[in-house]
C-alpha cells in the first residue's frame, strides 16, 4: 500500500472509533415511561462512556485489511447501540430530535459498511470517498446529541 494511503487509512480509523463511541449512547428503557431531559442525557452519556472504553480497546489499523477488520468489529456494536437507543424513551418534547438522532445510526451503519467493503477490496479511493459522508453523518449525529443535552455522546 502506498505511504499516502496508509496515512489516509490512519485518519479514517479515528472516524471508525468515534462512531463506536457515538454508538454507545443509549440505555435500556424505563418501563415504558418517558425520561426527563436530564435523565435521558445522563443515561446516554453513561453508556457512551462504556462504549468509549470498548472502542479504545480496538487496535488501530495500519492498512486497509486492518481497517476492514475494525469495521467488522464496529458494526455489531452500532447495531446493539441502536437497539438500546430505540428502547430509551426520551421526553415528549425531545422525541423528534431523538428520532432524527436514531436515524443517523442507520446512516452510520451504511457508511461503515461502505468503508469496510472498500477496505476489503483494497480500494483506498473508495475508502476515502466513503469517509467523507461518514464524517458528515457523524458530525450531524454529534450535533443532535448536543441538542439533546448530552456531553459525552456529542463529542464522538
Amino acid at each position: 500500500m502506498a505511504r499516502g494511503t496508509v496515512l489516509r487509512v490512519r485518519r479514517a480509523t479515528p472516524l471508525v472509533l468515534a462512531i463506536v463511541v457515538l454508538a454507545g449512547c443509549g440505555s435500556s428503557g424505563s418501563s415504558g415511561q418517558r425520561l426527563t431531559r436530564d435523565e435521558y442525557a445522563k443515561r446516554a452519556d453513561a453508556i457512551c462512556s462504556k462504549y468509549k472504553q470498548k472502542s479504545n480497546a480496538l487496535s488501530r489499523p495500519s492498512d486497509l485489511p486492518g481497517l476492514a477488520k475494525i469495521a467488522d468489529q464496529v458494526l455489531p456494536l452500532l447495531r446493539s447501540a441502536r437497539g438500546e437507543l430505540r428502547a430509551l424513551r426520551p421526553p415528549q418534547a425531545e422525541q423528534a430530535t431523538a428520532a432524527a438522532w436514531l436515524n443517523e445510526f442507520d446512516r452510520l451503519i451504511g457508511d461503515i459498511k461502505k468503508i469496510r467493503d472498500a477496505a476489503q477490496k483494497s480500494d483506498s479511493a473508495a475508502v476515502q470517498a466513503a469517509a467523507a459522508p461518514a464524517l458528515q453523518d457523524n458530525q450531524h449525529s454529534n450535533d443532535l446529541a448536543s441538542q439533546l443535552g448530552m456531553t459525552v455522546c456529542s463529542k464522538a
